[in-house]
């Protein structure tokens, strides 16, 4: 019976799992420095956009982003405040209202408001119904000097009864 030997030389399976990513950081932040969005560094360094987003969280990788993209700012600031002061009023604009918003920002106020329409409806039928009930043409009593016998009575002169006639005394 014969044994069999394993090779060593034979390939070893593979692995299951993602292969290893090597992100190259100084092209990285040079990407990142040239004002690339992570999608465009991603496709320029030949990852996926999801690699770079899964590994940015490495200190390394996140801090070649941030210190690219902090060069690119600050490059692109320079060049707008030597606009600015050159007189190039759109840089000059731009520039204020980014570095001092409480005094040169456009304002837009957006107001939320939600109205219940029910409330709305039955306020207004209460306002009418409040206003029909004074439509009917209100009785003015004007106080004037009388020769009346009791005098300090007031005088109804808006009455539609005619002095003499037999409804006031009928009662009805």
């Amino acid at each position: 019976m014969e044994q069999k030997v394993a090779k060593t030389d034979k390939k070893l399976p593979k692995k299951p799992g993602r292969k290893p990513v090597n992100i190259d950081i100084e092209e990285l932040e040079r990407l990142a420095g040239m004002g690339l969005s992570e999608r465009q560094i991603a496709a320029a360094m030949d990852i996926s956009n999801s690699t770079l987003t899964r590994k940015k969280h490495i200190e390394q990788i996140g801090h070649a982003l941030k210190k690219g993209r902090a060069r690119a700012v600050a490059a692109v600031s320079s060049k707008l405040f030597d606009n600015a002061m050159d007189g190039k009023e759109t840089s000059a604009i731009f520039f204020l209202k980014n570095r001092d918003p409480e005094n040169w920002k456009d304002r837009q106020e957006v107001i939320t408001a939600s109205i219940n329409l029910n409330d709305v409806i039955s306020g207004a039928k209460e306002r009418l119904c409040d206003n029909t009930a004074t439509l009917n043409k209100p009785r003015i009593i004007n106080a004037v000097k009388s020769t009346h016998k009791e005098k300090n009575k007031l005088v109804d002169n808006q009455s539609k009864e005619m002095p003499g006639s037999n409804k006031a005394k009928s009662g009805g």
